[in-house]
């Protein structure tokens, strides 16, 4: 028996067809992607970065919290820092906790700072990246490290773009720990806290380190109000910070002097 098509009702069916299973596809892709997209947003970055904390102070097994940071979703991310105060104690927990764990794990790491701290030794929500771009990129809104906090980085990456600080907070410098001898020590900051945590943080660290000289008309300062002094409005704003905080008198205007750094190797200084 002899077949005969219809070779343009063929054509026009099968395109049909076709059309029918992509539609039935895109509708799978779609509900598992709500679906996916559901158990995302039950992930807390914050829980995570509380989690990494506390395992690394109690020497626990910190490994897989590492793990789920590096897997986060950028998206969960940007939808839990939504604003300057979120960022900042997001990440000084995630640098503070990131030190204690390299450095606990390869103390080695330490003996060339430089790049200890340049190198890319983590990742964050699959982004390679180092302990340096997390305080000068993401807490101090791009600033080149070595411009005193005077200069912004023009080529910041989009990771940096999108999780960045607006605006600086000079408190943050007496709150991340390097591992060093004369950082502060490290704690656990909370968003609902973090203003009187990083106030507090500040005082205590200024009582201790500031010394006022006042037959010698000079106040010592810690060496970050000099590596950083962009951050804190230059010596006159060191001078104003030093009279907010009761360290000099209110009616002086001492010479401002910067002391060494300790960079002997002190880990667990927890408070």
């Amino acid at each position: 028996m002899e077949l005969k098509f219809n070779t343009s009702k063929t054509i026009c069916t099968l395109i049909a067809l076709f059309f029918s299973m992509f539609l039935v596809a895109c509708g799978t892709c779609k509900k598992e992607t709500a679906a996916l997209t559901l158990a995302q947003q039950q992930v807390d970055p914050f829980k995570i970065s509380k989690h990494f904390y506390d395992a690394v102070k109690e020497e626990q097994n910190a490994e897989k919290y590492a793990k789920q940071l590096a897997e986060l979703s950028p998206e969960i991310l940007k939808k839990n820092l939504q604003t300057d105060t979120q960022k900042k104690a997001f990440w000084l927990n995630v640098y503070n906790t990131y030190v204690q764990y390299l450095l606990k794990n390869n103390p080695d790491l330490y003996q060339d700072r430089s790049a200890f701290f340049k190198d890319n030794h983590f990742v964050i929500v699959g982004e390679e990246t180092s302990l340096d771009v997390l305080e000068h990129g993401l807490l101090r809104n791009s600033r080149i490290k070595v411009s005193l906090g005077y200069a912004k980085n023009p080529f910041a990456s989009g990771f940096e773009k999108d999780f960045r600080v607006e605006e600086i907070d000079w408190r943050i410098h007496f709150a991340l720990n390097c591992g060093a001898k004369s950082c502060p020590p490290v704690t656990y900051y909370t968003v609902e806290g973090l203003d009187q945590q990083l106030e507090a943080s500040a005082k205590k660290y200024l009582k201790k380190e500031v010394d006022y000289k006042k037959e010698e008309e000079e106040v010592y300062v810690p060496a970050l109000m000099s590596w950083f002094r962009a951050d804190f409005g230059g010596k006159e704003g060191v001078i104003e910070i030093l009279k907010n905080y009761k360290l000099i008198p209110s009616n002086e205007d001492p010479k401002v002097e910067f002391l060494d750094y300790n960079w002997e190797l002190d880990l667990d200084n927890y408070r």
